[in-house]
């Protein structure tokens, strides 16, 4: 009987049944007083009513609750609903440039960040977009109709054309409208759904077993213009389609925080700025007790997720972060002091305020050896540079990448929080478009030339360069590992669209110096000694030359052997005249040739070493050293011969073997910052980023590849066999 009134009651209790419709347990006592259900000897419901919950008819959610975090939507507000569905999202955190604009915004903004807002803008056509940044004659809202230039969607929003479909909590961001939050304010203008996050007013998100506390501070962190209010009327700051952060915006925030303090919250500090980037925002949210940080990005394509020990290599660099911006700070209020505390001497909440904000500068450390940048009692010269790292290794910050690009997503159940986050990313397609189907024939035709093998010398080997091949099929076949057979089967390989130079070690007469033709530009070259390829193949002729050695009109001009030359290396140059006007009239006489080394590299070469290092004295030193990666000015060097290294241990694959790429440089100024210099695989980086070809010279990337055994087939290839990235 008890086992039937317990499976009894449990059915009555999951649909919903009466108690009238089971008069044998009416004296059963119920497991909890829930006046929900109808009490014992209660009348029955009437026809067609279904008695409550017994949660007293409140929705309860199983599961993971879904907080989607994103950034600059920028006026598409539609996108909100669009990726809470994709992300499965319940609430939305916003970071700022949220699109505060309504119909009268667009005569309040300035035409500076009009131009900016339209850049980034996805409500803008790209005509209109492209026209703005072309320039033209007048102001932009002359221009164009307001109908070319919606700003934001928000008056959708505010007609109730347009519902947000979960609940979002936003900042204001660096472009948004003064007025337009001033009436958000005052609730001229409400949007159900929309929540404003600012410094006087926070929110609880009671989810997943976790009480979630948002604070936040919108507008940009400008230093010298923490003390200025714009055309605000009330305490937010921003004018002409700006806005950004005062100092007692601040100070309000501490005292909203402290006000709503709960130890069994988790505090999520939410700003447009970044708290990496600027040290006082760093400061306000360790002040802020605050468990994590979001905030926007600038225009990223992936977010990013770390905290300060992970990104800082010791305490006092972090600190060195925080004494800067304390420094910047101070310099600003010094300046302004004698200003602001007369202006506030009637007000007293805004002293207090400003008082607040002061005295969380003044918790910042003055140097990176000292102070406390958690707050915590720092006392005696023991205590120097002995602080609490709780807030350093455990307050998490996220960066966001923009709306259209990415987002994070927080997944909390059962006091857990999870992430996720997602990025479009960069679209590196390109790196591989150059090799294009239609080009396979020339490379190929390339690869079916005759096995290579090691030089029977050490002679430096003039390169020839194929003539009217693409840049792309070139590049192919520099990077196909040359193959120490011959390859079988060459005649049926298709002609390469153009007449082919082959491929010689012998050297021709010169042609012309100076010529504009781009004998040099990825270069492979074949010793002598090598099979001979197809006689009968349209597009090749044998591998070792005409037997005659004719043909010297397409000949490269032969260069002087590496370790002969006595000259200086100058980069990022395009003609002998411009390599002769770094040098006085003195040192232009004494000048005995100059050759092209690579695309954009000449060697200037000198009879004497004298000379040589004489002319390099009197070079203008903006020429002679760099202190970052500017390539548009020519740089001058030591030209320095580097000698080949033997590849006996490569098993045969001769010293060509560690070359994929179409031949190394051996010889010459080698920089790996600098463009048009050795590859990877010529400085011995095995598997590093270097030059490419198709990227030009000025873009190629060196120095972040590993080390190489020193012997194996990442050291240089012998002397003056040169292989430089085609345009």
């Amino acid at each position: 009987m008890n086992s039937r009134s317990a499976n009894t009651r449990g059915a009555r209790s999951c649909l919903g049944q009466t108690s009238s419709r089971r008069g044998t347990n009416q004296s059963q006592p119920r497991p909890y007083n829930n006046q929900g259900y109808l009490q014992n000897g209660g009348s029955a419901l009437p026809p067609g009513a279904a008695p409550l919950l017994p949660n007293q008819g409140r929705v309860i959610q199983t599961g993971p609750m879904r907080v989607l975090c994103i950034a600059d939507v920028r006026g598409n507000l539609r996108s909100l609903n669009e990726l809470a569905k994709q992300a499965r999202a319940d609430h939305i955190i916003h970071t700022g440039d949220f699109g505060f604009y309504d119909d009268t915004s667009l005569d309040r903004i300035a035409e500076k960040t009009l131009k900016h807002v339209a850049q980034y803008s996805p409500l803008i056509p790209e005509p209109v977009k492209k026209a703005i940044q072309q320039g033209g004659n007048g102001p932009v809202k002359t221009r164009f109709p307001a109908s070319d230039l919606p700003l934001s969607e928000l008056p959708l929003l505010l007609s109730g054309e347009l519902k947000l479909d979960v609940p979002v909590y936003t900042v204001w961001g660096a472009c948004e409208d003064v007025r337009v939050l001033e009436k958000f304010r005052s609730s001229e203008y409400r949007v159900p759904n929309l929540h404003i996050i600012d410094e006087a007013r926070s929110m609880l998100l009671e989810i997943g077993g976790v009480k979630l506390r948002l604070l936040g501070l919108g507008g940009a962190v400008v230093m010298h213009k923490l003390f200025d209010n714009g055309e605000g009327r009330t305490t937010i700051a921003g004018g002409q389609g700006t806005m950004w952060t005062t100092l007692l915006q601040m100070g309000e925030l501490i005292d909203t925080a402290h006000r709503v303090y709960d130890p069994t919250e988790t505090r999520v500090f939410i700003t447009h700025a970044s708290p990496a980037r600027e040290g006082i925002l760093n400061q306000l949210s360790v002040g802020l007790k605050a468990d994590f940080s979001i905030s926007a990005g600038l225009h990223f394509r992936y977010g990013s997720s770390y905290n300060e020990f992970s990104v800082n290599p010791t305490l006092d660099h972090y600190r060195g972060k925080l004494a800067a911006s304390k420094a910047s700070f101070n310099d600003v209020w010094e300046t302004v002091k004698g200003e602001v505390e007369p202006a506030i001497a009637q007000n007293e909440a805004q002293q207090n305020l400003l008082r607040n904000a002061l005295q969380l500068v003044e918790k910042m450390p003055s140097t990176a050896a000292g102070g406390n940048p958690f707050g915590g009692p720092v006392t005696g010269q023991a205590a120097l540079g002995q602080v609490d790292e709780s807030a350093f290794k455990n307050m998490w910050n996220f960066n966001l990448a923009d709306a259209a690009f990415g987002y994070l997503v927080l997944e909390i159940q059962d006091g857990r929080i999870g992430t996720e986050m997602r990025a479009q990313g960069f679209n590196f397609s390109h790196r591989g478009a150059k090799q294009q189907p239609g080009s396979a024939p020339a490379v190929t035709a390339s690869a079916s030339s005759p096995a290579v093998t090691g030089p029977a010398s050490g002679t430096p080997i003039a390169p020839v360069a194929p003539a009217q091949v693409p840049a792309a099929s070139t590049a192919s076949a520099a990077r196909r590992p040359l193959s120490t057979q011959p390859i079988k089967g060459a005649g049926n390989t298709a002609p390469a669209p153009g007449p082919v130079k082959p491929v010689t070690p012998q050297l021709h007469p010169a042609t012309k110096a100076g010529s504009n033709t781009k004998d040099t530009e990825k270069t492979v070259t074949v010793p002598n000694g090598s099979a001979n390829g197809p006689a009968n193949s349209p597009a090749h002729v044998p591998a070792n030359g005409p037997a005659n050695g004719s043909e010297p009109a397409s000949s490269p001009p032969s260069k002087t052997a590496a370790s002969d030359i006595i000259g200086l290396f100058i980069m990022n140059v395009n003609s002998d005249e411009q390599c002769r006007g770094l040098f006085n009239d003195v040192d232009k006489g004494k000048i005995a040739k100059i050759e092209k080394w690579g695309a954009l590299n000449k060697v200037v070469q000198f009879k004497t070493i004298e000379d040589r290092d004489g002319a390099l004295s009197r070079v203008a030193e903006e020429n002679k050293t760099r202190t970052q990666e500017d390539r548009s000015r020519p740089l001058v060097k030591v030209f320095q011969h580097r000698e080949g290294k033997p590849f006996s241990n490569r098993g045969g694959a001769g010293t060509w073997g560690g070359n994929a790429r179409g031949g190394a440089t051996g010889s010459g100024y080698r920089n790996p910052g600098a463009a048009g210099t050795a590859s990877d695989s010529d400085s011995n980086r095995r598997g590093g980023r270097g030059a490419r070809a198709g990227r030009g010279a000025d873009r190629a990337r060196g120095g972040r590849g590993r080390g190489g055994l020193k012997g194996e087939g990442g050291a240089p290839a012998p002397s003056g066999i040169t292989s430089t990235p085609a345009e």
